[in-house]
């Protein structure tokens, strides 16, 4: 089979690799539709994410969908053929995070794409079968891929405990804030105001239900607008921006709450010291998703929230380097750039 790796930063290869074949329990997928994350572009151009680093060459890519193959000893819950949509991580479910319901801060969790864990840039992976969830002939694979962005944004949503009512601010409008603003406003948020320097994705913004989409440089006046210069509620950093993460502290009201998504080149976040202190403010960062996938489908397939609009680009395996460079400069109008694995 095919295996795109990451030898180093800037740097693919396609090797010709056996095909994996299922252990007991597992079942083995080949890959339909994978999405290009900020976080497949921070391997790519640095090797790392703050202070994990890549040594040997990795397969990248976690927003995946497929097909069931093969499936190993044991396995009823899925047949050859079921289309599926994949959860990237693999909790353990025996350590206290995960046995009091937060599987997504297992420590060590393998997850696809990060070291040592192969990611879905190839042709077929291996997954525990109860990771591949069964989706509607209704969703397309580009859409089960863009589960994932749309379950962490439903999570963070969730972990923000927004109320009906609630006033909204969201930086970046890639898959993530897109994800977060379609959750907040099923969430009953009143207004819900997204800011991104791409007009595409602000026209995008709109048309799936934000108030007011505006560049950065606009948010703390339409916050004072919209708040009478109370302050937003809740605001969502989700571009990965330290400037965001600041400005978040800024816009956010006495007792608000910043909610922390978005990764940043460096290993640090700074936060605006006095505007954080004086309100009282509290700082959740989001890490993942936290059992949201099945709920998400549901969503997308009773068209409750809509990720069609995410996969703007298209890119067969060979051109992933193509497509990692458009995510770089985020040109073209571009939300997700998608892998065509196999059509």
């Amino acid at each position: 089979m095919r295996a795109l790796r990451l030898h180093k930063p800037y740097e693919f290869h396609i090797h010709d690799e056996p095909i994996p074949q299922p252990q007991p329990g597992w079942a083995q997928i080949q890959i339909k539709s994978v999405g290009v994350c900020a976080s497949d572009v921070h391997w790519y151009k640095d090797g790392r994410i703050g202070n994990t680093v890549m040594s040997d060459p990795i397969i990248l890519g976690h927003e995946a969908s497929g097909v069931i193959t093969a499936l190993g000893e044991g396995v009823d819950s899925l047949k050859v053929g079921d289309r599926v949509a994949i959860e990237p991580a693999k909790p353990c479910m025996r350590c206290e995070f995960c046995l009091s319901g937060h599987p997504n801060v297992c420590p060590g969790a393998p997850f696809f794409g990060t070291p040592p864990t192969d990611g879905c840039f190839c042709d077929y992976i291996v997954w525990p079968a109860e990771l591949a969830i069964k989706i509607p002939d209704s969703v397309s694979f580009d859409a089960a891929a863009m589960i994932e962005p749309l379950a962490v944004g439903d999570y963070a949503v969730e972990l923000s405990q927004i109320v009906p009512g609630d006033t909204v601010a969201i930086f970046g409008a890639g898959a993530i804030g897109l994800s977060t603003l379609q959750a907040a406003k099923l969430a009953g948020a009143s207004k819900i105001i997204i800011s991104d320097p791409i007009q595409a994705r602000r026209e995008m913004a709109l048309k799936i239900g934000a108030t007011e989409a505006i560049e950065p440089s606009e948010v703390r006046n339409a916050v004072n607008a919209t708040t009478s210069a109370r302050g937003i509620d809740i605001a969502f950093e989700c571009s990965g921006s330290e400037e965001a993460v600041c400005e978040c502290c800024e816009i956010a009201r006495i007792l608000g709450k910043v909610m922390i998504l978005g990764i940043p080149d460096g290993d640090t976040y700074p936060f605006a010291a006095s505007a954080s202190r004086r309100k009282q403010l509290s700082a959740i960062f989001v890490r993942r998703s936290n059992l949201n996938t099945e709920r998400c489908i549901e969503y997308v397939a009773e068209g409750k929230m809509d990720v069609k609009p995410y996969a703007s680009h298209h890119f067969t395996l060979e051109q992933t380097k193509e497509a990692m460079e458009l995510a770089i400069t985020r040109g073209d109008g571009l939300i997700r750039a998608i892998i065509a694995v196999n059509e």
